[in-house]
């Protein structure tokens, strides 16, 4: 079950290791894209981000569930961690695959504003 964040030193605290993880993810894409390791790191650090807790429970019915629908990322960078739930899909190569819930992981999306860089 989704542990109910009501102190506000540990929302502060998961919010700060939540930046610091994101922050390393861009120092390896750096690394990977051959840009350097400080260059995505620079640009992002210091910059605001969303954080946002969002607990859905396993649904009673899921054939009567709409869920989101298909859509983009339109940020750099979503770190998921799932839960037990299943439910998130992605689009690669004209098929839709599902992705299996692991909790001890997260999983990482790039976005459309990240993809830019790149492009």
């Amino acid at each position: 079950m989704f542990p109910l964040i009501c102190n506000r030193s540990v929302f502060q605290e998961y919010c700060e290791a939540m930046s610091k993880l994101s922050l390393g993810i861009m120092e390896l894409l750096g690394m990977s894209l051959g840009v350097g390791r400080e260059c995505f790191r620079d640009f992002f650090e210091g910059n605001e981000s969303v954080m946002r807790l969002n607990y859905y429970p396993p649904c009673q019915k899921p054939e009567l569930a709409l869920g989101t629908g298909p859509h983009c990322d339109p940020t750099s960078l979503t770190i998921l961690h799932q839960d037990q739930v299943e439910g998130l899909q992605v689009f690669v190569d004209g098929r839709w695959y599902s992705v299996a819930p692991k909790e001890d992981a997260f999983v990482v999306n790039i976005g459309d504003t990240f993809m830019v860089w790149i492009i």
